[in-house]
């Protein structure tokens, strides 16, 4: 071990006096000693024993090298001092090497090395006879040795010792202590025994942390970001991992070094996905902390000096959340080992949304590639050829592995919140491999596929969990060891916490309510009606009032209410899927009866959504029984017509019931909903929309890559108006403006009129997500006349001007989705009902807004990238969105139609012969052309359908109303 590069362990005796005596804790350890300012290699004698070292302070006069001494001199007073030194040195100047080792056999040739020599090798034959091993041994196991465990690093337990005065006097009193300490460096664990506690305090005072050119070195690296994405053969987008805004900072003449990561977030980018979101940081607020870098420039936008921000309204809802993950880390530079003096770790709360099916279809594709790509990779034999080399000693610090000392480690708690879904969605399309279905349908019997089927899509119901995680701290202290190893346990401990909080798991089933949520809320209600009442009591009402009540009806009330739904949606859902099988058609079929995180606005919406998914399901129940034993016939086989005529039967007679559980549970989640009416919730958004490629094309450059809402800044405003001239009913040739003969109702007639024309009521523009159904409205502003056009009609000029700005928000908002801007009278819009219509419409794609958003962006980066050339000049011209003209038009006129259940009926066998169509037109193209149009009751007489002339349509319908000013910029926060 005296060789080894670099020792496990090293033994100092700091003392200027005492003799130390050490040995393992173990039967087959040998004894060793240290004499004063002395220092040596050490490594364990037995390594299964334990992993102890036990010290003991010993006089002068027993120690090793005293009684060396003594027998050294007694050794050369009976030596024969007759010896001829001349013949002797004769005999050393030969060549002969067999005369060389004659002589160093000799008995005192010992004698003639130095001191040093001589002692090593008198303390090897002395430490093989019992005679001296077992008392040396026998004297470190006393009641003042101690025993130290070299895992744990810092101050140890003192080792006694006598004082200064004992010692000179012969003693053996142990009044006085030696200060023991345990350090690490360069990848060796020091045990030190000193006088005193100086280097104690240098370690404890961070003198030894000087960092090197380290401390001296500055750090400033800020990344936007980058992402993963997973597509298809399609090619589109399945899959997309981003993560955003990468910090890394260090100062000069500090160790410390600080990153944070702003966001992460994994999204599914089907437009047909039951969660957009898998994973997403919950939100926190908004961080307004500087940066880590105090001079760093962290502006995203370059302005010319004389324009204030605060003018520019695209950079209004820049600022950035909490980050999901914070780390503060110091580092001292050593020689093979790594130095972490603290590192602690901050981690933002995490939610996951997991749809099994759609994870297993992921999932299903990547391997398919990878097993279509992969190449045959030789393997590399073993070969034998260093078998017989030998052995030599490595210690773990010489292996490549990281060996680390981390003197304190903090990771503070973490919380997750998981909805775990098993059943497949009915409207998801692909094909993979790895589904829980095509699992079932992977045996050799049809029934039992279909029973397989069967038993999952019931199974599902029951494995619909939400639980919630929570994590203790961990912390660990003066841990050297490699870093893969304090993973590993930092690993175990989350995963002895999860199984420890498996309950959750079974108190959280949708189909049971979710009962733990549901302690958990009326806990929170119940403390903060007491809490804040007394609150607002002793404060007298200054700060509010109504908190604490507020709080109980949202979590006592609101969330009981939430409950019902959640239990009679799973129940719904259940007995849907118990009577549903292969022949049963997912047309004309209501979604989930269950929210799935998408719960009715208010009460009233919730008994509308009720209504009308009762109404789908008694529609559905009943074409269900013409529609599932004609699929069950077309199987050709007895047992499909008996299953669909099964299915059939069984779902018209639970349609009602599955219909009315189903309206509970809307009516019951819109009344949970109205106590949260006016509470304030962030809107989770994808990063960016999915990308559209044309069939046949590549997939094309990701140009905005993030991109979490669209702000749409309204303008100006100009519509006109027209009038029928206003004349008198009994002359009319008068002159408008001649009022002798006119009545005094007339009179007020002709006055209101005039006043609409000069004052109009205020109006307001609304900007709605059709997918969304949600209205983003803009303050009310009072039209200004403009010009007036004179004739028969009057046509009246007007303009608006808003300024103001809409972001559009949506978690599942995709470049082929249509944005509405409406225009409304503000008293209208107040009274608005399901019949009112507003003035003038204009509607937009995503992809349009997307295209205006992009090129103010390139625009901005172009900027940004000029900036960094020397040879460009910063001009004064400032980037900003670009104004557009859109035009505005009245809205058309919908036709009424009655649907009664024999044309739900003849819509179903529509819906089956046009999915056979498909199936046939994949293998001839020319089927797709096909004009027949036989939807009728059982494949009858069709009915003559009235051809319409779509230019028609056009003329009656589109009547400019007027045109709106808008510009688009992006929201990447």
């Amino acid at each position: 071990i005296s060789h080894a590069v670099i020792p496990p362990f090293r033994i100092e005796n700091r003392s200027s006096t005492h003799y130390l005596r050490l040995i393992q804790d173990d039967n087959e350890a040998v004894v060793f000693e240290l004499p004063p300012m002395f220092s040596c290699a050490y490594t364990w004698d037995a390594p299964l024993g334990k992993k102890k070292l036990r010290a003991v302070v010993i006089p002068k006069e027993r120690s090793k090298v005293y009684e060396l001494e003594e027998a050294l001199k007694q050794e050369r007073v009976e030596q024969d001092r007759g010896r001829d030194n001349e013949e002797y040195d004769e005999m050393i100047d030969t060549d002969d090497e067999s005369i060389i080792s004659e002589i160093t056999k000799e008995p005192l040739f010992d004698s003639l090395f130095s001191r040093g020599s001589r002692t090593d090798a008198r303390a090897r034959q002395l430490n093989k006879t019992e005679r001296y091993r077992s008392p040396r041994k026998r004297a470190v196991f006393t009641i003042h040795s101690r025993s130290y465990s070299m895992t744990k690093v810092g101050n140890q337990a003192d080792l006694p010792c006598p004082s200064s005065k004992e010692s000179e006097f012969g003693l053996k009193d142990m009044s006085s202590n030696l200060f023991t300490h345990i350090r690490i460096v360069s990848g060796t664990k020091i045990l030190s025994f000193s006088d005193s506690t100086w280097i104690a305090d240098q370690v404890r005072s961070g003198i030894l942390r000087k960092g090197g050119n380290f401390k001296n070195a500055v750090c400033d690296i800020n990344i936007e970001g980058f992402g993963l994405y997973i597509m298809d053969d399609y090619p589109r987008e399945v899959m997309a991992m981003v993560v955003r805004d990468i910090q890394l900072g260090k100062p000069t003449g500090s160790i410390e070094l600080t990153a944070r990561v702003r966001h992460f977030q994994v999204d599914a980018m089907l437009p047909n996905a039951r969660y957009p979101i898998i994973i997403e940081p919950l939100p926190l607020g908004v961080d307004r902390r500087e940066p880590i870098m105090k001079d760093s420039d962290s502006s995203d936008v370059i302005l010319p000096e004389n324009v204030d921000k605060g003018d520019c309204f695209w950079m209004q809802n820049e600022e950035k959340p909490v980050p999901v993950l914070e780390m503060a880390c110091s580092y001292v530079p050593q020689v093979n080992m790594t130095w972490v003096p603290s590192l602690i770790i901050y981690i933002c709360p995490l939610k996951l949304q997991i749809d099994v099916d759609y994870i297993l279809r992921v999932l299903g594709m990547v391997v398919n590639s990878i097993f279509k790509y992969q190449d045959d990779v030789a393997r590399n034999l073993t070969t034998t050829s260093h078998a017989n080399d030998s052995l030599s000693y490595i210690t773990p610090g010489q292996l490549n592995i990281c060996m680390t000392y981390i003197e304190k480690l903090y990771i503070a708690p973490v919380y997750f919140e998981m909805e775990l879904n098993l059943k497949s969605d009915d409207h998801d399309e692909g094909d993979s491999s790895l589904t829980l279905h095509s699992i079932a349908q992977t045996t050799n019997s049809a029934a039992v596929a279909a029973l397989l089927s069967w038993v999952i899509n019931v199974g599902a119901n029951f494995a619909h969990v939400s639980p919630r995680f929570q994590y203790s701290h961990i912390a660990y202290s003066n841990q050297y060891c490699d870093l893969f190893d304090i993973l590993i346990e930092i690993v175990k401990s989350y995963i002895f916490q999860t199984i420890k909080q498996g309950y959750k798991v079974v108190f959280s089933m949708q189909l049971l309510g979710d009962p733990s949520y549901l302690f958990h809320q009326y806990k929170t209600g119940v403390r903060d009606f007491f809490t804040e009442s007394r609150a607002e009591i002793a404060a007298g009402g200054k700060d509010g009032v109504g908190k604490g009540v507020s709080s109980l009806a949202k979590n006592v009330v609101g969330e009981t209410f939430f409950t019902l739904g959640k239990v009679t949606g799973g129940i719904s859902e259940l007995l849907d899927s118990v009577v549903t099988n292969d022949t049963t058609s997912n047309y004309l079929k209501p979604k989930s009866a269950s929210s799935n995180g998408t719960r009715p606005d208010n009460a009233v919406h919730g008994v509308v959504e009720g209504t009308k998914f009762l109404g789908q399901n008694l529609v559905h129940g009943v074409a269900g029984l013409v529609g599932n034993p004609y699929r069950g016939a077309k199987s050709g086989s007895a047992a499909g017509l008996a299953k669909g005529v099964a299915s059939g039967i069984t779902g018209f007679v639970v349609a009602p019931v599955v219909g009315a559980l189903g309206f509970v549970a809307k009516t019951t989640d819109g009344i949970g909903a109205t106590t949260r009416y006016l509470d304030l919730s962030v809107i989770q958004a994808r990063c960016r929309p999915a990308r559209m490629v044309p069939w046949g094309r590549p997939m094309s450059d990701n140009g905005l890559a993030y991109l979490k809402a669209i702000g749409i800044r309204v303008h100006t405003l100009r519509y006109q108006k027209a009038r029928k001239r206003i004349i008198q009913k009994d002359d009319n040739d008068k002159d408008e403006g001649n009022n002798e003969d006119v009545t005094s109702k007339e009179y007020k007639r002709i006055k209101a009129a005039e006043e609409r024309r000069k004052n109009p009521p205020r109006k307001l523009v609304s900007i709605m997500h059709e997918k969304q159904k949600y209205h983003y409205i803009t303050a009310p502003i009072r039209p200004k006349l403009l010009t007036d056009a004179p004739g028969n009609l009057v046509t009246s000029h007007y303009a608006l001007t808003f300024e103001e700005t809409i972001i559009l928000r949506s978690h599942d908002l995709q470049l082929g989705d249509t944005v509405a801007i409406n225009i409304w009278n503000h008293h209208g819009l107040k009274a608005a009902t399901t019949r009112r219509k507003p003035l003038g419409v204009c509607k937009l794609s995503v992809g349009d807004i997307y295209s205006s958003v992009l090129n103010f962006y390139k625009e901005q980066l172009g900027r940004k990238e000029s900036t960094f050339s020397d040879e460009t000049t910063l001009t004064d011209s400032l980037i900003l969105p670009t104004p557009q003209e859109y035009a505005l038009f009245k809205p058309c006129k919908k036709e009424k139609r009655e649907m009664d259940i024999f044309d739900a009926i003849g819509e179903e066998l529509a819906a089956i012969e046009k999915s056979e169509e498909d199936k046939f037109g994949l293998f001839d193209s020319d089927t797709s052309e096909s004009d027949s149009d036989d939807s009728s009751f059982l494949g009858g007489a069709s009915g003559k359908t009235k051809e319409v002339d779509l230019s028609n349509v056009v003329k009656t319908n589109e009547k400019l109303f007027g045109s709106v000013s808008l510009s688009f910029f992006p929201i990447q926060w």
